[in-house]
Parts: structure tokens; sequence; C-alpha cells
């Protein structure tokens, strides 16, 4: 369909879409775009369309996607916030923005629309997607952060600065790695920006909820908390604060749920692009230490009937791998000092996410691990990884499993081998 979209007019329009403008120029979350311009529109997404000059689009969805509004659904709160930070930033310090909210409440739309001002007020702006099962930024099952060179629409489709392994979609059985993850990055976004936008998950409540987002906040220390919500659900969360720190948002009457189907969609919509370009290798076992496992950690002994053994460290026991369950008779011949046995059958792993570590344990890549390979002790990997094999020297694992393709393929449990 071909409109008009004068000055100052304003439009809604839902996934999935694309919008190209013929001539003049709009706004989107913030970020201008001219003649000549083309965006896609993902299912599962709305986006605004604000124009700055009148504009002629040529827009391909159906027509009831298109909704005209008399104004701008954007606050003016959002801007007035974009000013007070660029008025109460320090010279040489980060600026954080924590980000706080239940599922479905445009943390990420705030998030991107408040990172596409601060450009132009603060400097170099970095978002940090804490929220792995519904990953903006990076593949899903990972901490993705993003430092802007220039506004941005859909930070699904910019190359993450830094990513860091969850290896699930919530961070409900990997508390740790998901505090970890979070220092980690607040490290290079205090090395690399001027001011950091957190965007969390929506697990606010109950026990969990309540407390990884306090040890957040304690982490974090943030100099705005943005509490973007629909009465007083996250109030329980910022008691201890002190006024002035604390942003209340209202969330949006545009704010709609997404489907659990469509959140799976949009989920493996950025992880088949992130492995659409994946390729096999191998890494011997030698060149690697190895993470969040048991795997490789203790020192290697033959047992017969065995694929793979090693003795663990004091009370853990030992290690086994074999080909199919282990039977009682395979046991008789075994010495008798081996603790606790750690069973795993060979296969398993095919298919689980893991994080290419460099000697610094940065992460290189995302990967799927295809087999551990005990015959000729590689690694099998499939990754988008481009660079010089030599320099993976370390292999992180998860718990989520892949596709080939990159679709969700279930689950293994943290501490199965």
């Amino acid at each position: 369909m071909q409109i008009n979209l004068k000055k100052n007019e304003f439009y809604l329009l839902d996934g999935p879409a694309s919008v190209k403008i013929d001539s003049g120029a709009i706004e989107i979350i913030a970020a201008r775009l001219a003649a000549g311009e083309k965006i896609n529109v993902p299912v599962g997404k709305k986006i605004p369309l604000l124009g700055i000059d009148d504009a002629a689009l040529t827009i391909e969805a159906p027509a009831e996607a298109l909704t005209k509004m008399e104004a701008s659904s954007i606050p003016d709160e959002w801007d007035e916030l974009a000013d007070k930070i660029a008025a109460e930033k320090k010279p040489g310090t980060l600026y954080k923005i924590l980000v706080l909210g239940e599922v479905d409440t445009g943390k990420t739309f705030f998030s991107t629309y408040l990172a596409n001002r601060l450009l132009a007020k603060v400097g170099k702006t970095a978002i940090l997607d804490c929220d792995s099962g519904q990953s903006d930024i990076g593949c899903p099952g990972t901490f993705g952060m993003l430092l802007l060179a220039k506004p941005a629409i859909f930070l699904t489709e910019l190359e993450p600065t830094h990513m860091y392994l969850l290896g699930a979609h919530s961070p409900g059985l990997h508390f740790v790695p998901a505090l970890t993850g979070l220092v980690e990055m607040l490290r290079k976004a205090e090395k690399e920006a001027d001011a950091l936008i957190i965007d969390t998950t929506g697990w606010v409540q109950g026990d969990g909820g309540r407390a990884i987002k306090k040890a957040k906040l304690d982490i974090v220390q943030p100099d705005k908390v943005v509490l973007m919500q629909r009465g007083i659900e996250l109030e329980h969360l910022v008691r201890h604060l002190p006024a002035e720190k604390i942003v209340r948002l209202p969330v949006s009457k545009k704010a709609t749920s997404t489907s659990q189907m469509d959140r799976k969609e949009l989920r493996e919509l950025v992880s088949r692009r992130y492995f659409a370009d994946a390729k096999v290798f191998e890494i011997p076992f030698r060149q690697v230490f190895t993470d969040r496992c048991y795997f490789l950690t203790g020192n290697k002994i033959e047992l017969e009937g065995t694929l793979h053994a090693e003795k663990l460290s004091g009370w853990e026991g030992t290690f086994i791998v074999t080909s199919g369950p282990l039977l009682p008779e395979m046991i008789k011949s075994w010495p008798k000092d081996l603790g606790m046995l750690r069973t795993f059958i060979a296969g398993q792993e095919k298919g689980l996410m893991v994080a290419l570590l460099d000697a610094d344990q940065n992460m290189l890549a995302i990967a799927r691990l295809e087999e551990m390979d005990f015959l000729n002790n590689n690694f099998r990997l499939r990754s988008n990884f481009k660079g010089d094999t030599g320099k993976i020297k370390g292999i992180q694992f998860g718990s989520l499993k892949l596709t080939e393709a990159g679709n969700e393929a279930g689950f293994i449990e943290p501490g199965a081998f």
C-alpha cells in the first residue's frame, strides 16, 4: 500500500511488514530514516511511524496492520528522562540505567528509544540485554551488549559488541552465571561506554524474581532505576533506594502481550539467523579448558568398558562416559576407590549450546556441539566463528539444545556432565 505521512502524523504498524521511504523522512523509535531506506518488521513486533517531514511510504502489510493515531504514543517523560540523564552525567563516568518491568511492558522498546536519544546527548551508549529468553541482542540463551554507533530500530539485526553465555532461556537454574555475566559486561561497559542501559527479564516476583533483581540492583548500583509498571507491582524491589534514583513510567496502552508461540518464533528467528552461515570444525580436547562441567577437569584413568573416565577432585568421585547404560558386570573389575560414579552416555551432548572462549575467557562465538569424539579426542562444533580456531582456548557449556538450523531442541540438566 502507498501512504502519504505528513509532518507530525503518527501511525502504528504491526509486523510482519516492511516499510520503504520513497520521499521525505520519518522517525521510528527515535531513529531517523530518509528516502531510499527500508526496514522489515518481524512477527510479534510493533513500531511507531512519526512524520519528521512530509513523507511518501510503500508499506507491505495487511491493511489492518496499520493504524493512524491522533498523537504519538511516546510519552513526553521519555524525552524528559533523556534530558535529565544528560544534565546529570559527569564526564569520565559511566551513567547506568536499570530498566525493570514484567513481561510485555515495553522494556526493550523503551531501552532502544532511550539509547537512540542518549547517543546525541551523552555520547557512546550501550544496551545490555539480560533477557536471555527473548534476546534482542545476540543469540537466545546469552546476554548481549551492543555499543551503538548510530541510532537503531531492531537490535536483533545488529552484530553484538559482546556476548556472555547463560546457556538457557531463564536464569532460574543459572543464578551464578547470570550474575557473573552481569559483572563481566559491566566491566566492559566501564571501559567502552558513556551510558549503559540494562534491559532485564520480566521475572520480578516470587523468591527467585525478588532475589535476582535485588542482586542486580546491588551489583550495578544504578544512577537511575526505571520502573515500567501498570500499578505498583515493582515497588517491593526499590523500597531501599532513594527517591531521586527511581523513575516511574506507566506502561503504554499500546503495549500488547506476545503469545508463547510468537515468543518462541521470535527466539528461533534470531537463533536461525545467528547459525545461518555456520560451519562444522574440530577442536582437540587438549587445546582447551572446559567450564561449567566435570568433563576434562580431572585426571584421566582407564576403566574397562568406558569411552572416557577421569578421577575428579576430592569427594567428587569419578566421571565416566559410556556408549550405553552402565551395567553391574562392568563395574566388577574396576578399582574400589572411585567414589561416586558420575555417568554420562555418549551422544546426549549432541546439539548442546556452548560458548567458544579465548585465553582471557572472552566469548568468541556461540557454537552447537555436534559430538565429543572419543576415538580422536576432538570436539566437533558447528559455529559461525570466522577466526583462527587456534585462538579457541575454552569451551563453556550451556543447558539449551539446538537443531543444526538453530531451532530449540530440548534441555540438559546443569551438571549432567
